[in-house]
C-alpha cells in the first residue's frame, strides 16, 4: 500500500511538471526554437499531441570506451539529428562457463570498479550534450547479461544464447541465485549512472518470448528480477524507456500483460514478430496509457538498400495512424553501417511531418 502511494504521489508530481513546461511552450515545436530536452518532456504531456516529433535510432559504436567511444555517441547524435544521447550499455562481464546446472552458483556479483569506464562516458556525455539533450544509458535486463557471463557475450552469437538458454530450461529455478547477483550489480549501475548525469535509463527487458521464456518461467522465476530494474530506475530518475526485446523471437498480443505494471514514461515495444494477429503503436499505446517510442523495422529493407524515397513512403504510413504522443523509433538497434547522412534526411523529414502533413 506504501509502495501504490508512493508511485501515485510520483506520477502526479510529474505529470505536473510536464504540464508546466508544454505551458510554458505552447506555440508550434520546432527543435531551433526549443533544445530537445524540452521537446521530449512534452511527449509525456498526453493531454495534447507533440506536433514536433522525436526520433531515436541508435546503433553499436565499434569504439565502447574511452574518449573514442564519447566521440562516437557525439557524432551520432550530432550527424543524424536524433533527440536524445542513447549511450549504449558496453560491459562485458568476466566469463564464468556454464556448462550445467551446477555452474549458476559460481556467478556473484560483479565488483562495483568494473562499472568506472561506463560510468566516464556518461560523465564526458553529460558534460557535452547534457545542456541540450537528455543523457539515457541503456541497462541490458538480468536475463541477458546472465547469459553474456554465462559465456555468450555477443548478441550475434545465436548459438551460444541457445545453448545457455537449453541448459535454463532445464531447470530454470535454479538460476535465481545468479540471477539476484547479477540483479544487484545492475541495481548499482543504474543508481551510480544517474549521478553521473543519466536523466534515465532504457531499460531493456528480455525473455518472453515464445522461443524462449513467454509466458510462466518469465513471470514466475525472471520477471521479479527484471522489474526490479524497472522500479530502481523510476525510483532515481524521471524520463524512462521500457524497451521489450524480441530476441529474434516471437510475441502475441497477450505477452505485453505480462508488462503493464512496469513501471517507465514510455514503452518500446516489437512490431514486426508477432505470432497471429498483432497490435499497432495505438493499440499498444492505449494498454500501457502511456506514448510509444517504435515504428520502423530496424531491419527495413528500404534502411539497408538506403532507399529514401521508399522509406519516407514508409513514415508516411506509420506517421498517420500513430499515437498523439510519440517517438519514432525502430524495434532495437539499425544497421551498424547506416548511411548516417541518409539517417539524418529521414529524421529531418520525421521531425516536421505533423507540421507539414496536417489534415
Amino acid at each position: 500500500m506504501k509502495k501504490q502511494v508512493l508511485d501515485t504521489l510520483r506520477n502526479s508530481l510529474l505529470i505536473a511538471a510536464v504540464a508546466s513546461v508544454s505551458a510554458t511552450y505552447s506555440v508550434a515545436q520546432t527543435s531551433s526554437d526549443y533544445n530537445k530536452r524540452e521537446l521530449l518532456w512534452q511527449v509525456l504531456d498526453q493531454s495534447r499531441a507533440n506536433d514536433y516529433v522525436p526520433v531515436f535510432f541508435n546503433i553499436h559504436f565499434k569504439d565502447k570506451t574511452g574518449q573514442k567511444a564519447v566521440q562516437s555517441h557525439i557524432d551520432w547524435y550530432k550527424t543524424t539529428h536524433v533527440d536524445f544521447v542513447n549511450v549504449k550499455y558496453e560491459y562485458f562481464p568476466e566469463i564464468q562457463a556454464v556448462s550445467s546446472k551446477k555452474d549458476w552458483k559460481n556467478i556473484k556479483s560483479f565488483a562495483p570498479e568494473t562499472w568506472e569506464e561506463q560510468l566516464n562516458v556518461i560523465r564526458q556525455l553529460k558534460h557535452e550534450l547534457g545542456h541540450e539533450a537528455l543523457i539515457i544509458p541503456t541497462v541490458f535486463s538480468p536475463l541477458r547479461v546472465l547469459i553474456q557471463t554465462a559465456g555468450a557475450q555477443l548478441s550475434s552469437d545465436r548459438d551460444g544464447r541457445r545453448r545457455i538458454v537449453e541448459i535454463i530450461k532445464q531447470d530454470p529455478k535454479a538460476i535465481k541465485p545468479a540471477l539476484e547477483a547479477v540483479t544487484k550489480s545492475l541495481v548499482y549501475y543504474i543508481r551510480e549512472a544517474r549521478k553521473a548525469g543519466a536523466d534515465g535509463f532504457y531499460i531493456s527487458s528480455q525473455g518472453d518470448d515464445l522461443e524462449e521464456f513467454g509466458g510462466g518461467v518469465f513471470v514466475d522465476v525472471l520477471k521479479p528480477y527484471d522489474r526490479q530494474l524497472s522500479d530502481v530506475a523510476a525510483e532515481v530518475a524521471p524520463f524512462n524507456i521500457l524497451h521489450i526485446c524480441e530476441s529474434g523471437g516471437h510475441f502475441t498480443t497477450k505477452t505485453f500483460d505480462d508488462y503493464l505494471d512496469y513501471p517507465g514514461s514510455i514503452i518500446n515495444p516489437p512490431l514486426h514478430n508477432w505470432e497471429g494477429k498483432g497490435l499497432s503503436l495505438a493499440d499498444i499505446s492505449k494498454l500501457f496509457r502511456r506514448p510509444v517510442l517504435g515504428g520502423l523495422n530496424n531491419r527495413s529493407q528500404a534502411l539497408k538498400e538506403g532507399n529514401l524515397t521508399a522509406l519516407k513512403a514508409e513514415v508516411d504510413e506509420i506517421l498517420k495512424d500513430a499515437p498523439a504522443n510519440f517517438i519514432f523509433g525502430a524495434d532495437d538497434s539499425v544497421f551498424n553501417d547506416v548511411d548516417q547522412e541518409l539517417l539524418r534526411k529521414l529524421v529531418d523529414y520525421i521531425h516536421t511531418w505533423r507540421q507539414t502533413h496536417k489534415k
